[in-house]
């Protein structure tokens, strides 16, 4: 039980590290505007009036949409009561100005204050490297004190494109020199099952999954199976959630997984013409280690590696040995 409380506890604590990390890296529009909605109205008191004056972009579709979606989300907090968006451009009329336009802070202020805002916002959506970076700011009308400003990196896919028009560029294809995302791989096992000193061993294999989340994590899935047969026979199957850490990077790796495992044994008594067997099921749990050899940049990659798991449950502990065989993209 100790035993499977701890991996339980490992396995989950990398899951949330590689979640979190990979999440903090690139999302979509919608989730970028979401997010900083949630994020600006975190100390906010409910009611607290907002103008989202500006938002400049390539197009005027795409400024539009990022206004109407951001409106929707302050309005979603349940923290924020927005300033209607025909109201701030009737009183931008008057002042002589277009919300569309360059606007400087201090008029901004102007149009907050005449709209009863306690705060205005705006920003930018721009092209940064192979993504987008949306950056969205907040002033105090009353004090002009920059209460907060929320960046995010936002993937460049199709919505994008179609937004930005003529602005946007096609969504960027993949650097052949980029770590690849994706893993499938033929595996081949070999368990050891004799005691110390005897050669017998179980032969099989399998097949893996396994996708990038960062440099450093991976999740993936795999399952195989091993057969013996000699005076009697033992099948093993498996199947596993894993997770890759891959230290600063590099090729090698330590693996934690978590999943079912079957054994089957039967075995012949001697001199009585009969056989007998055992069979254990149950939760399984692993942890293993290897090196990726090729697969990061190119297509064909190689992945020999050696892992502790038990045969099933309640048949003990074996090392298993492997190597596997597959493509990337």
């Amino acid at each position: 039980m100790k035993k499977f409380l701890l991996m339980s506890g490992i396995l989950a604590c990398m899951l949330t590290i590689g979640t979190k990390t990979a999440y903090a890296q690139t999302v979509g529009l919608g989730d970028a505007i979401g997010n900083s909605a949630t994020e600006f109205s975190a100390g906010m008191e409910a009611g607290t009036r907002i103008a989202i004056m500006s938002m400049r972009s390539g197009s005027a579709m795409m400024s539009n949409h990022i206004i109407d979606e951001m409106t929707m989300a302050f309005l979603h907090t349940q923290r924020f009561l927005v300033v209607n968006r025909a109201q701030l451009e009737l009183i931008a009329a008057e002042q002589h100005l277009a919300l569309d336009g360059l606007i400087d802070d201090a008029t901004m202020q102007s149009i907050g204050r005449l709209a009863g805002a306690q705060f205005i916002a705006f920003g930018a959506f721009e092209p940064f490297g192979e993504v987008y970076r949306l950056r969205v700011q907040i002033i105090e009308v009353e004090t002009a004190i920059i209460w907060g400003i929320f960046t995010a990196n936002v993937r460049n896919d199709a919505v994008v494109s179609s937004l930005l028009g003529a602005a946007g560029r096609e969504p960027p294809r993949r650097d052949p020199d980029q770590p690849r995302v994706n893993w499938v791989s033929v595996e081949f096992v070999c368990v050891p099952l004799g005691e110390l000193g005897e050669f017998v061993f179980a032969i099989g294999g399998g097949i893996r999954y396994e996708r990038g989340i960062n440099e450093l994590f991976s999740l993936g899935g795999a399952a195989s199976f091993s057969v013996h047969d000699g005076r009697g026979d033992t099948l093993v199957f498996d199947a596993l959630a894993t997770v890759r850490f891959f230290p600063l990077g590099s090729p090698f790796y330590l693996e934690a997984g978590l999943g079912f495992g079957f054994l089957h044994k039967s075995w012949e008594i001697e001199r009585e013409y009969r056989f007998e067997s055992e069979t254990y099921s149950g939760v399984m749990l692993s942890l293993g280690a290897g090196v990726r050899l090729g697969g990061r940049t190119r297509g064909f990659f190689a992945n020999p590696f050696v892992s502790f798991v038990p045969v099933a449950p309640g048949d003990g502990s074996r090392f298993r040995l492997g190597i596997g065989f597959g493509g990337s993209w």
